[in-house]
């Protein structure tokens, strides 16, 4: 049975720790799942249940429920 190469040489041949742990990660749990970006769809307003597109930005940032009429 050969010599195992120590660890510190093997995360090095990696490209760093960061590289040598994604790769052991996706040998183990596969490649991450990813849908198009078209199947995301953005939760509506917890108060009005409306697209947040259809609210109207404030000043400080917040957002304003369309009103109830339009």
């Amino acid at each position: 049975m050969g010599e195992r190469t120590p660890l510190r040489e093997r995360i090095r041949e990696a490209g760093g720790l960061y590289n040598w742990a994604n790769s052991r990660l996706i040998r183990y749990a596969g490649p991450p799942s990813v849908g198009k970006l078209t199947d995301y769809t953005p939760p509506p307003c917890d108060g009005c249940r409306r697209p947040k597109a259809e609210h109207v930005e404030g000043a400080d940032g917040s957002l304003a429920c369309p009103s109830a009429g339009g």
